[in-house]
């Protein structure tokens, strides 16, 4: 399994191929308010990759100290392929909300 992103308590760790892609669409990951980890979640499942959360509880309270996105060695080219695309597709959905 490849790692491609890991949401920390206080930071963010990119794939260097990840950072790459998103510079090609203008975002620079270093820049704090630049991108949202978390809502792009999604983007990243629906390109294949697999999500994992860990989480420790309190009773009924619950506190979520990580969430790892990964993709397996077989579908690393396929997901960076994909992504992209998803990525384009939801951007244009946004745009047409706006008209």
């Amino acid at each position: 399994m490849q790692i491609v992103m890991k949401i920390g308590a206080d930071s963010v760790t990119y794939a260097e191929r990840l950072k790459e892609l998103f510079a090609g669409f203008g975002v620079d990951v270093t820049q704090d308010d630049a991108l949202d980890p978390v809502g792009i979640l999604p983007a990243f499942v629906l390109s294949g990759a697999s999500i994992a959360t860990e989480a420790h509880t309190h009773g009924d309270h619950m506190h979520v100290t990580s969430i790892t996105v990964q993709v397996t060695d077989d579908m690393e080219e396929a997901f960076y392929a994909t992504l992209p695309q998803v990525l384009v597709a939801d951007d244009e959905d946004d745009e047409d909300d706006e008209d």
